[in-house]
């Protein structure tokens, strides 16, 4: 309790200090909020409980609060101003369908409604109030399948599947529409990225990225989706970050503040 009111303490310090420095920029007109949070993962040497602040901008980290105890392999998202953590690894403790929401305004971690089918490193991500749970793996499958959570109902629907079987991926919004990043097909890692259309309701191949990975973060700022860092095919721990624009291609940018990170969580504040 005491790690998740100072950190929301921390982070709203965090916006209040953008806000002000873009307030004084000649460059502010048209420019959002430039800070990612890197939570947790693996950095090559050890398991970490780390919180960051990134700026992709200016290439800096900035530690945080860390956590109480080491957490990996969840996917996050937020809905309404609350943070969803979903499914991952604490130690030899899977959390399967186990879904857990950080109400900012209290600080406090609450059980929410379960996922329809248990989802190990799958991913997550938010559109117009809805949440999206995409691919995973259920102890014997990697998964192609989809579910929405709607906070109004309180229910998850299933949606239409993929044509990649993915864990290990990214999910991230731009324009509205979902991007499915890399990610491990059961056979191999792969840089496909596939897009859906919610208004459509269906998926569609992307431009794909340079490199087959996963256990990578990829956030969207500026109009732009970033892609953080993951694990190649040979186990490699990548410290490079890839830039896409939307009717463009991926791009390796020469942002290296973040080093070498896999198995973590990259969030917008």
């Amino acid at each position: 309790m005491r790690f998740e009111v100072e950190s929301k303490v921390e982070i709203q310090q965090l916006k209040k200090q953008c806000h002000v420095l873009e307030s004084r920029s000649p460059f502010s007109i048209g420019r959002v909020d430039d800070s990612i949070l890197i939570v947790g993962g693996f950095d090559g040497c050890s398991w970490l409980s780390t919180l960051d602040s990134y700026s992709p901008s200016e290439d800096t980290m900035k530690s945080l609060k860390p956590m109480t105890c080491v957490r990996s392999y969840a996917s996050q998202a937020t809905l309404n101003g609350d943070l969803y953590v979903l499914g991952g690894v604490d130690g030899d403790m899977w959390h399967d369908t186990e879904v857990e929401m950080l109400d900012m305004n209290i600080g406090r971690w609450i059980t929410t409604q379960s996922m329809l089918q248990k989802r190990f490193a799958s991913a997550a991500a938010e559109i117009n109030g809805t949440l999206y749970v995409v691919g995973g793996y259920d102890g014997r499958n990697y998964l192609d399948s989809v579910e929405r959570f709607d906070p109004r109902e309180h229910s998850w629907t299933r949606l239409g599947n993929m044509s990649t079987r993915r864990g290990c991926h990214s999910l991230t919004v731009l324009n509205e529409k979902l991007y499915a990043l890399g990610g491990y097909n059961g056979a191999e890692m792969v840089p496909t990225v596939e897009i859906f259309e919610p208004r459509v309701g269906s998926w569609m191949m992307g431009e794909p990225m340079n490199n087959a990975k996963g256990y990578f973060g990829a956030v969207v700022l500026g109009g732009k989706i970033y892609n953080i860092g993951g694990v190649k095919e040979n186990n490699e721990i990548l410290d490079t970050i890839e830039c896409y624009e939307e009717g463009g291609s991926w791009e390796v940018t020469n942002l290296k503040a973040v080093g070498k990170r896999c198995y973590f969580s990259a969030i917008v504040l």
